[in-house]
């Protein structure tokens, strides 16, 4: 049976950690949270090998999201933010549906 609780609720947690430019918000030991992956990923930033910026979404916000159905508003914004970080990281910019314009959006519109 899959019980969690996200971690975005609880104070002093986040659910999206961010991975870029030398520096992880993760840790190789936070693999319970971040998953195997997510904290290698972490670990890897960490010790300067050069992994592409990017961000992880916790293990228990994966939980609850399969066990409700439903994705939480301070997931969407921490997962907001989190793509923010990775357009200044990589000076790339996330497009949306249309076409936005005003961010200089280099898809064809």
């Amino acid at each position: 049976m899959l019980e969690t609780t996200d971690p975005g609720t609880r104070a002093g947690t986040h659910a999206v950690y961010f991975f870029g430019d030398g520096h992880a918000e993760g840790t190789r030991d936070m693999k319970n949270v971040l998953g195997g992956k997510g904290a290698n990923l972490a670990e890897m930033t960490n010790l300067g090998v050069p992994v592409p910026p990017g961000f992880t979404i916790a293990c228990a916000s994966c939980i609850d999201y399969l066990r409700t159905g439903a994705v939480p508003e301070h997931l969407r914004t921490e997962v907001t933010d989190a793509l923010r970080r990775l357009e200044q990281a990589t000076s790339a910019i996330h497009c949306s549906s249309p076409c936005d314009r005003e961010r200089r959006c280099p898809c064809p519109a």
